[in-house]
C-alpha cells in the first residue's frame, strides 16, 4: 500500500458499490426490489453468471435469495447439512465460482459466480455483504431496551453514523486526507492526542500514518501485538493499540493516545471503528490491486509469460485431473478386474436402501456368486490362470446385467450381483438363467480349457431389512447353503440357511476354537545364490467342506469382528511349535520367520507382553522372527507403537515394514520408525518390466537400502523375467510363486539344508 495513493477520476464504482451494499436493509425489512437492486449492482461490476443466499433451516437447505441458479446445481448441492458443506468447498475458484460462509441466523452462505477476471473483485463485494448481514443482525440485538451502553450514551448511534459518513469519502479522498478527516473527528469525540496509522514488519516499522511519527520506533513498536489488543500507561498518556486483521492475516496497527482511560462504551465505539477502518484499508489496497491488474500497461507486460505459461499449466491440469480420476478409480475398484470393489458396492447399496425405504417400490436383489473348487484351479495351473479366469468370469457377468445393475468383486473369487428394481421371482429368474448359461461355456486359460461351476446365493430386500450389510449378509448365508448342498446350485436365502450355515464371524470362532486357522510358509531368497534365507507365515483357513481360504478371503472379517489379535497369537503359537521341529533338522544354516502381524498389537505393552510370553512358553528364541507390519497401519497407529517397536527390538526380534509404497507415509516412515526390512509390495514387481515408473522406484528402494543399511525384500515375483531383472538390478532378496507357492510346514523339511545366513 502507497503512502498516499490517489483515486483515479473513474475507478470509484468499486468502493461506490461496497458503500451501497453497507446500507442493505436487515433481511426482515428487505424486499424483492432490495434484492433486485442488490443484484443489479453486483452484475453492474462484476458480471453474475449465478448468485444466491442460503440458510439452514431443520428441513434443510433454505434458498433465502436466488438468480439464475440452476436447478441441477441446487440438487448437486443437496439438502443435508454436511454434503452441502463439503459441495461448496468444491466449487472452484478458477471457474469463477466465489463462496462465502456468513455468521448470520437466517442465512449461513452466499454463493455467487463470475468470469474467473473477476473472482477477487466478487469476492471483496461478498465480504462485505457477510459483514452487512452479520451487522444487521447484530444491530438488531443492540436495539433492545436493555442494553446498557444505550442508556449509558444516547449519541452512541450519532457517533457511528459520523464515523461512517467519513468512511464514505473513501472514494473520493486520498488515504492521507481522509485519516487526517478521521484523526479530526477522534480527537472531538475522544479526546485523542495521537492517531497513529503503522504496519509492523522486519526489521522496521512502517507509517501509514502520519508520514513521520513523532514518538521512537522502539516505543511505538512496544506497543504492537499482532493478535491482541494492548492497554498502557505511558508518557503520561493512556494508549491503546489494536491489531486489524483480513482474512486472519495481521496487516497494521492503529494506535491512540488520551489524556483520560477510555470508558467502556468508548472502547466498543474504537472496536467498531477498527473494524471499519480494516475494510477502508483492504478496500483501497484491493482497487489498488484490481487497477494495476486491469490496466492495459500491466496486461501488456504480463501477456508474454501468460502465454509462455498457459500451455504448460493445460498440461499440468490435465495430469492432475487424469491422477485424481485414476485415484479415485483406484479406490472404488477391483485393480485385477477393473470391477466395482466392496466400498462402491456398499455406496450404491446404501443409495439404493434409502431409495426404497422412501417410496416403497424400487426394490432390489443381491446374487453372492463364488466359484465352485477355485484353490484347485490355481493349484493346478497357476494363479497367472487364475486371474485370467477371474478377468473373464467378470467380462461374462457383466454380460448379463441390465444397464443399472452391477456386477462387483468382493475379493477372491467372489463377485456380488447388484439387480435394480428385481424384487419378485420374475424379475430375478432371466438373469440367472443368463448367468449359469455363459458361465457353463468354457474358459480357455493360457493355452488350456476349463469348464467351471458356481455357487450362488439369492437375497432380495424387504421391509425387515433394516441395513445392506444385513442383506448382504443373507445373500453370502445362502451362497454358503449353495456350497453345502453340493455346489453349482442356486439357493434363495431363508431363515434354514442361518440355522444351518451360522454366520461368517460365527465360522471364524469355530475355525480358530478348532484350530482350522493353519501357518503356511512361503520361503524368502538371497536373489543372487537362490539360498533360503527366511520363512515369510501365511495364514490359511480350512473350511468345514475342506477348501483352503487365503489369508485376504478373512483376515478383513477378523479385524472386522475383533479376532485379529487372538488369531496372530494362535498363528505365532502354531509356528513355534512348527519351528521345534525344524530346528533338529535345520542344520548349521539360520533362516528367520517373518510373521506378519496386526498394528493392534502396539498399543500398549500388555499386548507386546503376550507375543513374547507365547514364545518363552514355546521355548523359542525371539532372534529367529521378523514381525511385519503393514505400513499404511502403521502410520495410523499412535505414539505409544514407537515405544512398542523399540521394546520388540530389545528383545531380539527384526521389523520389517510390508507393502511399502501402498501408504502415505512412504520415506518418512523409514527414518520415524525403526525397522530392519523393507518390503516392496507386489504390485510395482507386477508392472516393473512394462513401466518404467515402477522400475525406477524398485532401483531407488535399492539405493536407499543400501544407503540406510536396510535389507530390501521384493513381492512377487511371478515369472522367470522378473526374477532375472531383479538379479541384474542388484536386490538383495525376494520372494514370489515363481520361486516357491506358500506351503504347509512338512513341506518346508527338505528345504531348510538350503538355509544361509540371513
Amino acid at each position: 500500500m502507497s503512502a498516499q495513493p490517489t483515486a483515479p477520476q473513474d475507478s470509484t464504482p468499486l468502493l461506490a458499490i461496497v458503500s451501497s451494499i453497507m446500507d442493505f436493509p436487515a433481511l426482515g425489512a428487505a424486499s424483492s426490489e432490495d434484492y433486485r437492486r442488490l443484484v443489479q449492482q453486483l452484475d453492474s461490476l462484476c458480471p453474475l453468471q449465478h448468485f444466491a443466499m442460503l440458510g439452514l433451516a431443520d428441513g434443510g437447505v433454505h434458498w433465502v435469495y436466488e438468480y439464475r441458479l440452476p436447478q441441477d446445481l441446487k440438487q448437486w448441492l443437496g439438502r443435508e447439512e454436511p454434503r452441502l458443506t463439503e459441495q461448496l468447498t468444491q466449487l472452484d475458484e478458477q471457474q469463477g465460482w466465489c463462496v462465502q460462509p456468513v455468521e448470520h441466523v437466517e442465512v449461513q452462505w452466499l454463493l455467487a459466480r463470475s468470469v474467473p477476471e473477476q473472482s477477487s473483485a466478487l469476492r471483496l463485494l461478498l465480504e462485505c455483504l457477510a459483514k452487512r448481514l452479520h451487522e444487521t443482525q447484530a444491530g438488531t440485538q443492540l436495539a433492545g431496551q436493555a442494553s446498557p451502553l444505550m442508556q449509558r450514551d444516547p449519541n452512541w448511534q450519532q457517533k457511528i453514523e459520523k464515523i461512517s459518513r467519513i468512511m464514505r469519502l473513501a472514494h473520493s479522498l486520498p488515504q492521507q486526507a481522509l485519516l487526517s478527516q478521521l484523526e479530526a473527528v477522534l480527537r472531538q469525540m475522544l479526546a485523542v492526542r495521537d492517531m497513529l496509522l503503522i504496519r509492523q514488519g522486519n526489521p522496521r516499522l512502517e507509517a501509514i500514518y502520519p508520514a513521520q511519527l513523532s514518538h521512537e520506533a522502539d516505543f511505538i513498536g512496544g506497543l504492537c501485538h499482532s493478535t491482541n489488543g494492548v492497554e498502557r500507561c505511558e508518557l503520561g498518556m493512556h494508549w491503546y493499540s489494536l491489531p486489524l486483521r483480513q482474512q486472519q492475516q495481521y496487516f497494521a496497527h492503529l494506535i491512540i493516545s488520551t489524556p483520560q482511560p477510555l470508558e467502556a462504551d468508548d472502547r466498543l465505539f474504537l472496536d467498531f471503528l477498527r473494524h471499519q477502518l480494516t475494510l477502508l484499508l483492504e478496500l483501497k489496497r484491493v482497487r489498488q490491486q484490481l487497477d494495476d491488474l486491469n490496466s492495459e500497461e500491466s496486461i501488456n507486460r504480463r501477456l508474454q509469460q501468460l502465454r509462455q505459461t498457459n500451455l504448460r499449466l493445460q498440461k499440468q491440469l490435465k495430469q492432475h485431473q487424469e491422477l485424481e480420476r485414476r485415484l479415485q478409480f483406484n479406490a472404488l475398484h477391483d485393480p485385477l478386474t477393473m470391477l466395482p470393489n466392496r466400498a462402491l458396492l456398499m455406496n450404491h447399496l446404501h443409495h439404493a436402501m434409502t431409495r426404497y425405504r422412501r417410496y416403497r417400490a424400487a426394490g432390489f436383489t443381491l446374487i453372492f456368486l463364488d466359484v465352485d473348487h477355485f484353490k484347485q484351479i490355481n493349484d493346478a495351473l497357476g494363479h497367472g490362470a487364475g486371474d485370467q479366469l477371474l478377468q473373464e468370469l467378470g467380462k461374462r457377468l457383466q454380460s448379463c446385467i441390465r444397464q443399472n445393475d452391477m456386477v462387483a468383486r468382493l475379493g477372491g473369487d467372489e463377485f456380488v450381483i447388484y439387480l435394480d428394481n428385481s424384487q419378485q421371482e420374475e424379475d430375478v429368474s432371466p438373469v440367472l438363467n443368463r448367468l449359469v448359461g455363459r458361465v457353463a461355456h468354457p474358459f480357455r486359460l493360457q493355452g488350456n480349457e476349463l469348464t467351471i461351476t458356481v455357487s450362488l446365493g439369492v437375497a432380495s430386500v424387504s421391509e425387515q431389512i433394516t441395513d445392506v450389510s444385513e442383506l448382504l449378509h443373507q445373500a453370502d448365508l445362502a451362497m454358503y447353503q449353495a456350497k453345502r448342498n453340493g455346489r453349482s446350485r442356486i439357493v434363495n436365502y431363508s431363515e434354514a440357511c442361518r440355522e444351518s450355515v451360522g454366520s461368517p464371524e460365527e465360522r471364524l470362532v469355530n475355525a480358530l476354537r478348532e484350530g482350522r486357522i493353519v501357518p503356511y510358509f512361503q520361503p524368502v531368497i538371497r536373489l543372487e545364490d537362490s539360498c533360503l534365507t527366511a520363512l515369510e507365515v501365511m495364514a490359511r483357513w480350512i473350511t468345514e467342506e475342506g477348501e483352503l481360504k487365503d489369508a485376504f478371503d478373512f483376515i478383513p472379517l477378523a479385524e472386522q469382528c475383533g479376532l485379529i489379535q487372538e488369531l496372530d497369537q494362535q498363528i505365532l503359537s502354531r509356528t513355534c511349535q512348527q519351528l521345534k521341529r525344524w530346528l533338529p533338522v535345520s542344520g548349521p544354516g539360520r533362516f528367520k520367520v517373518a510373521l506378519n502381524l496386526s498394528g493392534k498389537h502396539l498399543a500398549n505393552r500388555e499386548h507386546i507382553l503376550q507375543l513374547v510370553n507365547i514364545m518363552e512358553e514355546e521355548g523359542v528364541m525371539p532372534s529367529y522372527f521378523i514381525f511385519e507390519f503393514n505400513e499404511r497401519e502403521l502410520s495410523r497407529q499412535s505414539a505409544d507403537s514407537l515405544t512398542s517397536l523399540h521394546e520388540l527390538r530389545a528383545k531380539g526380534i527384526q521389523i520389517s515394514l510390508d507393502d511399502f509404497g501402498t501408504g502415505f507415509s512412504s520415506l518418512n516412515a523409514l527414518f520415524h520408525f525403526p525397522v530392519d526390512y523393507i518390503k516392496v509390495d507386489d504390485s510395482f514387481t507386477h508392472r516393473m518390466l512394462n513401466s518404467p515408473k515402477d522400475l525406477a522406484l524398485i532401483r531407488a528402494m535399492r539405493d536407499i537400502c543400501q544407503d540406510l543399511d536396510f535389507t530390501l525384500v521384493v513381492e512377487g515375483i511371478e515369472t522367470p523375467q522378473q526374477l532375472q531383472k531383479l538379479i541384474d538390478l542388484g536386490c538383495t532378496m525376494g520372494q514370489g510363486r515363481h520361486i516357491s507357492p506358500p506351503l504347509p510346514g512338512a513341506d518346508i523339511t527338505p528345504l531348510l539344508g538350503q538355509a544361509g545366513m540371513a
